[in-house]
């Protein structure tokens, strides 16, 4: 009866699939792994000698989706490769997890010796056979070949007592095979292909699996990986194949028998060198059973403390919340087959649930639009956010039950059921909810792991909460830094304020000394304009860039830039190549505005102008009135613009910037900030007019600036910006 159990359980596909491993070769692989020198390729030759760590490489490479194109390379070096230690060390503790979780003890794990040398000689043969044929690519024939067998570790898995005499040799083998037709309809090949199918998606390996016990005259209209897998596993099935065998092969594959000799010897010869290097013993001594020796299978606390050593190893490492989440994901698939998760965060202020992804996790629609509302009381996601209890779809007092809510997940996740789990932060608040989908097959196994899966939850509950801290104090830190930098900006432009006074004072004495010459007068009255422009910027450094103020006044665009120019034309002497040529029109009026980041912008884009043309041009700047403006669509002001252009000769604006010109940084000038065209945008934009760039490849670069011409805000003198 155990057996005929075991059958119809496995043929039903429970979602978390445990598989035994040959215990001679999972030891071989824990020492090496343990080894100073231990490395990747030597553990992956050792993988590929065993189906169920083959198998369950795979899946795991499939689950965490490290390589699109995973599905179709079926080369188990590259899968290790994609995997790492760090999967490798997740695979090898499922491994001994789910031997001791289902009682498999050494003694039975023994028994495996004969399949685990049939798959590892029919993989091997495979390979060859390939090989013979030219059959591309080689790798898939040898993985189909370890993998054909999967379904009967399958069925071993689930009730290792009944299977285990079964599988000692190939005479009693056959029972199985009986069974498997008598109780579930089906049969290994069968189990084989849809694990295969469902796990791994190796559609050509899974067929391989589901074809390999078929009659030969069926096989003849098979794809080739399908009959390179068939004719192995039929001579490899016995030591010494009758020459019906091999006839039956040689005409199948149009091979001669005597190659079909050499490629089996070869395979067996080297299927037994693998097990001498494992130091697989033929015979085993009989169990003691009054001492029970090999008998005691681990209790669940030992195997909930193998788990979450290798949990908490991994948390350790994950330096981030994705990382976090990347952990519970992998070791929900791993440890339980759970592969459908979402994870619900609170959001205070909207007082929702928002579907957010754990890493890698592949969904039909867009998670972040699971919005359930706290007001949906009922919904077992709500139930479980504020009760802080674990709540499932499947117990009786929620049969009936369900809200729209919960059916809307359940098909979302194409699953027959939900659980939902709590996951608390160290304070109690801020509770999230991890929701699972489970089939029904599946929901009596995820009962019995309540406490493992507990334990998981909690383990990445306090590795959330202790990333919130760190990243709290981590906050703090900066705030303290950025409250350290304010309080030196302050006493610094406190002390440059005082030579700045002195300065000024000197030239209020300079200007009543000097004679009545308009043109030093008028130079004195720019220099005190600039130390005043300069007393302003050394301001805002000590205010909110959102909050410094607007200083309304009238302004006179046409002297604003002639002062300017001025100033530049000074500096000319030593770039003597370089003309500036004014264009102003007379008849444009004064404005309210603010002069300081009027002239601010005015003096970045001439000195942008020079610096475009080291080898001499002519920079061209112009004023103009404009009656209705396109920078300004939808203004009805009828007092119109004023349009301020700066133009060069220089080469141009490189394409590949041009979108992100006003951003900060971006500059196509070698040894420059960046800085100059965003200071001019953010003061144009507080001046509440527009800037738009005029550029062609060796034909220059216009900046046009356009400022109401009437002020539309406040009517105080000095107004708050409210641009953002």
């Amino acid at each position: 009866m155990g057996l005929a159990v075991a059958v119809r359980i496995a043929s039903e596909l429970t979602g978390r699939l445990q598989l035994s491993v040959f215990p001679c070769l999972l030891e071989r692989l824990i020492h090496s792994r343990h080894e100073s020198s231990a490395e990747l390729p030597s553990l992956s030759r050792l993988i590929r000698m065993d189906p169920a760590l083959c198998f369950m490489t795979m899946r795991l490479d499939r689950t965490m989706s490290l390589n699109a194109q995973a599905a179709d390379d079926l080369g188990v070096d590259a899968v290790v490769r994609r995997i790492g230690m760090a999967g490798i060390d997740a695979i090898t503790t499922q491994a001994i997890a789910d031997q001791a979780l289902n009682g498999i003890h050494h003694r039975q794990g023994l028994a495996l010796g004969w399949l685990w040398r049939h798959c590892l000689t029919t993989a091997l043969m495979a390979q060859g056979i390939a090989l013979e044929l030219d059959f591309r690519p080689v790798e898939e024939a040898y993985t189909a070949g370890l993998l054909h067998d999967i379904g009967k570790l399958a069925l071993f898995a689930r009730t290792p007592a009944a299977c285990a005499p079964m599988l000692t040799d190939p005479d009693q083998a056959s029972q199985l095979l009986n069974a498997e037709e008598r109780v579930a309809e089906s049969d290994h090949g069968r189990i084989g292909a849809q694990l295969i199918r469902r796990y791994t998606g190796a559609w050509f390996a899974s067929d391989a699996a589901m074809y390999h016990t078929a009659a030969s005259a069926e096989v003849i209209n098979a794809l080739p990986l399908v009959q390179i897998v068939w004719a192995a596993n039929r001579l490899a099935s016995d030591p010494h194949p009758s020459s019906e065998a091999c006839q039956t092969v040689s005409e199948l594959l149009n091979l001669d028998p005597r190659q079909l000799n050499h490629l089996l010897h070869t395979a067996q010869e080297h299927a037994l060198a693998a097990a001498d290097e494992l130091g697989v013993v033929a015979d085993m001594p009989e169990i003691d059973q009054a001492t029970g020796t090999h008998t005691v299978p681990l209790s669940q606390e030992i195997r909930t403390s193998t788990v979450l050593s290798s949990v908490y190893g991994e948390l350790l490492t994950a330096t981030d919340p994705s990382a976090i989440m990347r952990v519970l994901r992998q070791s929900l698939s791993v440890f339980m087959g759970i592969d459908d998760l979402i994870l619900f965060d609170h959001d205070p202020r909207s007082n929702l649930l928002i579907g957010r992804f754990p890493a890698d996790n592949v969904f039909p629609i867009p998670i972040d639009r699971l919005h359930i509302p706290l007001t949906a009381s009922d919904c077992l996601p709500v139930v479980c956010h504020v009760s802080g209890e674990a709540m499932n779809s499947f117990s009786p007092g929620r049969q009936g039950k369900l809200t729209i809510i919960d059916r809307q997940l359940m098909a979302y996740m194409h699953k027959d059921g939900i659980v939902c789990m709590p996951v608390r932060s160290g304070t109690g608040h801020g509770t999230a909810v991890l929701l699972l989908g489970i089939d029904a097959s599946d929901r009596a196994w995820v009962e019995q792991q309540t406490t493992l899966l507990k334990s998981i939850v909690a383990a990445v509950a306090g590795a959330l909460e202790r990333e919130r801290q760190r990243c709290d104090q981590k906050n703090s830190q900066a705030a303290d830094r950025v409250a350290s930098i304010e309080s030196k900006t302050r006493k610094i432009v406190h002390e440059i304020n005082n030579p700045l006074s002195i300065i000024k004072n000197y030239l209020k004495v300079l200007t009543l000394r000097t004679d009545e010459k308009l043109s030093e007068k008028d130079e004195l009255r720019i220099i005190d304009e600039e130390i005043n422009r300069v007393t302003g910027l050394i301001k805002a450094l000590t205010s909110p860039s959102d909050k410094i103020p607007i200083n309304l006044e009238t302004v006179d665009v046409n002297a604003t830039i002639t002062d300017i120019l001025s100033i530049f034309h000074e500096s000319l002497p030593q770039k003597a190549s370089i003309r500036l040529s004014p264009d102003l029109d007379a008849h444009i009026p004064v404005i309210p505005s603010d002069r300081n980041r009027l002239k601010q912008a005015l003096i970045n884009l001439l000195k942008n102008a020079m610096e475009a043309m080291p080898d001499g041009g002519t920079i061209h700047v112009s004023t103009r009135m404009l009656r209705s403006s396109p920078g300004h669509a939808g203004n009805q002001d009828e007092a119109g613009h004023i349009k301020i252009s700066v133009c060069d000769d220089g080469p141009g604006i490189d394409e590949r910037i041009k979108n992100d010109l006003f951003k900060p940084n971006v500059t196509s000038k070698t040894g420059h900030d960046g800085l100059g065209l965003s200071i001019v945008h953010e003061a144009v934009t507080r001046l509440k007019g527009s800037l738009v760039c005029e550029s062609a490849p060796g034909r220059g670069t216009c900046f046009h600036i356009e400022l109401p011409a009437a002020d539309s805000g406040s009517k105080n003198g000095t107004a708050l910006d409210s641009a953002t």
